[in-house]
């Protein structure tokens, strides 16, 4: 099951964040501490109007346990409509001027304005393997054509050919190529109005 998330979901939800994203999580929080930069996205998680806020996020749950109906939290994807990219990572950004002392700090904008981003894609790795990367991608989709996106966009290390390969046979396709904190990515979007199933 894919929902919405809320901010109760941080605890299962910030390390899946943190696994996709890796060393960006130190950009994000302006420290080079992972305690520290878990702790600090956690707390932005479960706030409103930052870029990792739990209000831009899916998650998806698979049963732990039919008999009492409980569920456990194994997928994430983490959107937002890239005309507003800039505004999500101010707070953030305030937050690591503070925490560096750099008074120029800045987070890389990742989105483009004219699309809706799909910025993180996890799924815990005991449960890689069984489509559900592919139905939290399908999910984000939906949910940029619900908002009247007609385009979707993100990122892709080039050194991740699995990974492009799988965006590729959901109809994504390569429109450049991008450098963000030192590494660089293939940027790869999909027409969501030639693609509605």
């Amino acid at each position: 099951m894919i929902r919405p998330a809320v901010p109760g979901d941080a605890p299962r939800t910030v390390p899946l964040i943190l696994q996709a994203i890796g060393s960006i999580a130190f950009v994000l929080t302006g420290t080079n501490d992972r305690e520290d930069a878990d702790r600090i996205l956690d707390g932005f998680f479960r706030r409103k109007d930052n870029r990792v806020s739990y209000q831009n996020t899916l998650v998806m749950e698979d049963v732990k346990n039919v008999v009492e109906r409980s569920r456990e939290v194994v997928g994430v994807a983490l959107i937002y409509d890239g005309s507003i990219a800039i505004a999500l990572d101010e707070p953030l950004e305030k937050a690591a001027i503070q925490r560096s002392g750099l008074s120029d700090y800045r987070i890389p904008t990742e989105a483009e304005p004219s699309e809706f981003y799909l910025d993180t894609i996890s799924v815990d790795p005991k449960c890689q393997g069984r489509g559900f990367g592919r139905d939290l991608i399908e999910a984000s989709c939906e949910q940029a054509r619900r908002l009247g996106r007609d385009r979707i966009g993100l990122l892709v290390d080039i050194e991740n050919s699995g990974a492009k390969r799988l965006y590729e046979r959901l109809e994504f396709h390569t429109q450049g190529r991008k450098q963000i904190a030192g590494y660089e990515y293939f940027h790869m979007v999909r027409d969501l109005a030639a693609s509605r199933l």
